[in-house]
């Protein structure tokens, strides 16, 4: 694509770009001068405000002074209404209350400011007009004292307001001060005055602006910081939408892939049921271990949400550590075996304070890590007593991570040994989950390795307590499952493909399946029926419709009775999953392998 910018554009034009033949605006530049005075009048009314605070003290205390310095002169009246008049005058300035002024209100900012000069030079001018009033050599004296305190108090506070607003100060306050001098009497005192004028005006001058430096030098920093504290809260804002963005662009994609694995899920195990013996049959097991891996890779997206979003409750209880290693022993001895790997448990009769399904998942995916990334020995996992709790080691014989590895393992996404990896090995998401499981239950972790030898992951458990055991909430293992019984199972699914493939898997199970698209087609689906359906099987959300919630409602109302139901969906959602929890519903999330769909569904009924 031939792209062609044009040489930048004077200030306040529109910048034009050729990209492929045609011209395009791409937006106007701001002329230089106006982020100038966009800082200078920000400047101009930190000014006005550093005034405003300064100079209404200095001069009511200078007021003060004045009033009780010079009630005694015979120009008293004089004295007392130009004591009114500038009390008044900066009372009525210090209450009336800031605006905070925008572009629109330029001119009421020049207006204050030229306000707070005029008002301030009316006042010196006041005060300085009593130094041609008659009166006697003391208190003269008196009132050039009180005019050069007056003066040095004022100009610190006008110093940010610039030089003409010095000016108006050091003017009538020079000349009140001259005359004192002048009246005095003395040989010289025309040229003693002026000199006296000019030197005193010159060392204020000299105060002032040295003042004015410093505040400019404050007012900039200030002005900095707020910069960048606007700058940073934008980025804020905009980091906060794009992560609300790529979470709902998340959440949208991960209910569209769900929803064709969990039907290719479903054909696959109808297949692997049909062609079970005959030559094709390794084909199916290939199929169905990608489709396997898919779904690991599913729900380790989905636990990481859940857990960030604080959707899940730790239900922590007393429990011995026998019965979750013979269920690990259950759920990796396959695996282990096939890798021609040892794998031994050691609970060594402890009992732990924890949630045992979480803990049980924590566990799960540690070993499963160990196995991918051991070729020969094995993986032992052991408990160990300390003074304050249950330490539960996984020890592997691996490949090992480097110590500059180490800080990083259980970072989001993070894989040991990247450019060996292969699509088997997952998405690296395995650790991160143990983090946040064992943040979440409260669990010390910890990690040791050395490269070629083996990697030791370590998880401090508080301590059980047998008199607690009656409290146990977790189901035995050793159950038996429940002999398959042919029901008549009501499938409620919008999706054509997933529909079509529950219709077959149920089937090749030997049970009835009634498929209905919707709960207006569930209603009726179940008008030939002639007793309730044994179980409903539907999606959570059924298109425009009313959802699965409302459409299993509806069953139930049909037939008076409390039929069992089971919700499944691909919307991963913290509000939506809560809501189907909260209705009394189990739940599972797409993609659903053939193997736990029947356990759940055997789980269910009488």
């Amino acid at each position: 694509m031939d792209v062609a910018a044009t040489l930048p554009a004077r200030s306040g034009r529109r910048v034009h770009v050729a990209v492929g033949g045609q011209d395009v605006a791409i937006g106007a530049v701001p002329p230089p001068w106006t982020e100038r005075r966009a800082r200078r009048r920000r400047l101009q009314d930190l000014a006005v405000a550093e005034a405003r605070q300064a100079a209404a003290g200095a001069t009511l205390c200078a007021l003060c002074a004045l009033g009780v310095a010079l009630l005694l002169v015979p120009t008293r009246a004089a004295v007392l209404l130009w004591v009114a008049v500038t009390a008044v005058l900066w009372i009525a300035w210090a209450v009336r209350p800031p605006r905070m002024l925008g572009p629109a209100q330029q001119p009421c900012r020049g207006a204050g400011h030229r306000a707070f000069v005029v008002l301030t030079t009316l006042c010196l001018l006041l005060l300085s007009v009593m130094a041609w009033l008659p009166m006697a050599e003391a208190q003269r004296r008196l009132l050039g004292l009180v005019l050069a305190l007056v003066a040095v108090s004022v100009a610190g506070a006008l110093a940010p307001l610039g030089v003409m607003a010095l000016l108006a100060l050091l003017l009538p306050v020079s000349a009140a001060l001259g005359q004192v001098w002048h009246a005095q009497g003395h040989p010289g005192r025309i040229a003693g005055a002026l000199t006296l004028a000019v030197l005193w005006s010159g060392a204020l001058g000299w105060l002032a602006a040295r003042r004015r430096r410093h505040w400019r030098a404050e007012a900039a920093a200030r002005l900095e910081h707020e910069d960048r504290l606007r700058t940073l809260a934008a980025e804020r804002d905009e980091a906060l939408r794009a992560d609300a963005d790529k979470t709902r662009f998340l959440a949208n994609a991960s209910h569209d892939l769900r929803q064709p694995v969990h039907a290719i899920g479903l054909f696959a195990a109808t297949l692997e049921k049909r062609l079970r013996g005959t030559g094709d049959e390794p084909y199916v097991r290939n199929l169905i271990h990608s489709i396997d891996a898919l779904e690991r890779s599913f729900s380790a997206m989905l636990d990481l949400t859940r857990l960030d979003a604080g959707s899940i409750e730790p239900n922590v209880q007393h429990f011995p550590l026998r019965d979750l290693f013979r269920r690990l022993h259950m759920q990796f001895a396959g695996q282990a075996e096939l890798s021609g790997l040892n794998l031994r448990f050691a609970p060594g009769g402890k009992w732990v304070y924890s949630d045992p399904q979480l803990l049980e998942r924590l566990l799960a995916n540690l070993i499963q890590n160990a196995l991918k990334y051991t070729e020969r020995g094995g993986v032992v996992v052991v408990a160990r007593s300390t003074a304050t709790r249950i330490n539960i080691e996984v020890w592997d014989t691996g490949v090992g991570i480097g110590a500059a590895e180490l800080p990083r393992v259980f970072d989001e996404f993070y894989q040991v040994g990247r450019n060996d990896r292969t699509r088997a090995q997952g998405l690296g998401m395995g650790l991160a989950i143990v983090k946040r499981l064992a943040q979440l239950l409260g669990h010390e972790l910890s990690v040791a390795s050395q490269p070629g030898r083996g990697t030791m992951f370590r998880v401090g458990v508080a301590r059980g307590a047998l008199d607690a055991v009656a409290q146990a909430t977790l189901a035995a293992d050793t159950l038996p499952m429940p002999e398959a019984v042919s029901r008549t199972v009501l499938v409620i699914e919008d999706e054509a493909p997933i529909r079509e493939g529950l219709r077959e898997l149920l089937q090749a199970w030997g049970h009835t399946a009634v498929v209905a698209a919707s709960a207006r087609e569930a209603e009726v689906a179940q008008a030939a029926l002639r007793q309730p359906p044994d179980l409903i099987l539907s999606d959570l959300h059924l298109g425009e419709g009313p959802d699965g919630i409302a459409a299993i409602a509806a069953v139930r109302r049909h037939w008076r009775c409390d039929v069992p139901a089971l919700l499944v969906t691909g919307d991963t959602t913290h509000q939506e999953l809560r809501r189907a929890t909260d209705g009394g519903f189990q739940v599972l999330v797409k993609p659903v392998s053939a193997r736990k769909l029947m356990g759940v569904l055997s789980g269910l009924g009488p």
